[in-house]
């Protein structure tokens, strides 16, 4: 049996557990040279990452080289370690709660503007829809519609409703993530028919998530549909974008520059059209998202104030 080439599905310390359909999981390592060669990464290869193995003396198989990766998710919430989460993915479904915890605005906020200009798709999939009225259903929904971006809820309780997240699924390469205690693995179990992931109740005390994916995981579905469960994270680390990403990353900002007629472009300077007029660009909370992204580029781990805004937009990168 020679080499084959297969798809990591879950990593444990210095082991690695492959997939590929003819040889279903396996547990496997990294040859010795690969190891040197990252020893300065978190990981060398991350879930999601195409590989070649092959069959070794002790029962276990051997990773020998990995694929060039189409794309990647990065988490970074310190300047010296970023995190590549997962790799090679068709979308990423930033699942929100209504309620229970209820995921803000901001949460959403920092896993679209992760997700732009890595050629990763990104699905808002609000869950528990059951525990909310329909007019607040039709409120968030509509929010970020109009921005663009595809939205749909779901209730683990309603058929139809995972007949139809599982419609945008099948056939893609999907990444899950949102806060602990969102549903997560619930709607995995569910969509799996059966339970695939420890799953956990919010605590009574706090109503926050507890935290029951201790690591990414692909689950490997019929129809070539892969779905990433991930552990649940209280708030997604951008120190890895630059302030322009970030500007970018908002359709109502990008619209203006987009259209800008200037022949030099101005690099977000004080002239930029992205800035000019932005208090009636965006709406409250999307400022406020927007105004806390930059005071952590600014000055990281520190809570944001809003008296910070002006210095930190206009500033000439």
């Amino acid at each position: 049996m020679g080499k084959q080439q297969f798809t990591i599905a879950r990593i444990f310390g210095a082991y690695y557990e492959i997939y590929s359909e003819e040889t279903n999981y396996v547990l496997a390592t990294l040859k010795g040279k690969l190891r040197l060669r990252n020893s300065h990464d978190r990981h060398p290869f991350v879930v999601g990452d195409i590989v070649w193995a092959e069959p070794s003396s002790n029962a276990e198989w051997v990773i020998l080289e990995k694929e060039e990766r189409s794309n990647f998710l990065t988490r970074k919430s310190d300047f010296g370690d970023s995190h590549v989460l997962c790799a090679n993915l068709n979308q990423v479904a930033i699942l929100a709660s209504y309620k229970e915890p209820e995921t803000k605005f901001g949460f959403i906020d920092r896993l679209l503007a992760a997700s732009y200009n890595t050629n990763i798709s990104p699905i808002i999939v609000y869950t528990k829809k059951d525990l909310v009225l329909e007019k607040e259903i039709e409120e968030k929904e509509s929010y970020y519609r109009k921005l663009g971006y595809q939205v749909i809820s779901v209730s683990v309780a309603s058929e139809e409703s995972l007949t139809s997240v599982w419609s945008l699924f099948q056939g893609k390469r999907t990444f899950l993530c949102g806060n602990s205690g969102v549903g997560k693995s619930s709607l995995l179990n569910h969509l799996h028919k059966k339970a695939v992931q420890k799953t956990n109740l919010v605590s009574e005390s706090t109503k926050k998530g507890k935290h029951t994916t201790t690591n990414s995981f692909a689950l490997f579905l019929e129809e070539n549909t892969v779905l990433i469960d991930s552990p649940g994270v209280k708030e997604w680390g951008i120190l890895h974008l630059s302030k322009s990403d970030l500007l970018e990353s908002f359709p109502e900002l990008k619209a203006k520059k987009d259209s800008c007629q200037t022949v030099h472009c101005c690099d977000l300077g004080m002239e930029c059209a992205m800035l000019q007029n932005w208090e009636d660009i965006l709406v409250e909370a999307r400022r406020k998202s927007l105004e806390s992204m930059l005071e952590s580029l600014e000055k990281p781990h520190r809570v944001t104030r809003r008296d910070h805004w002006t210095k930190a937009v206009t500033k000439r990168y």
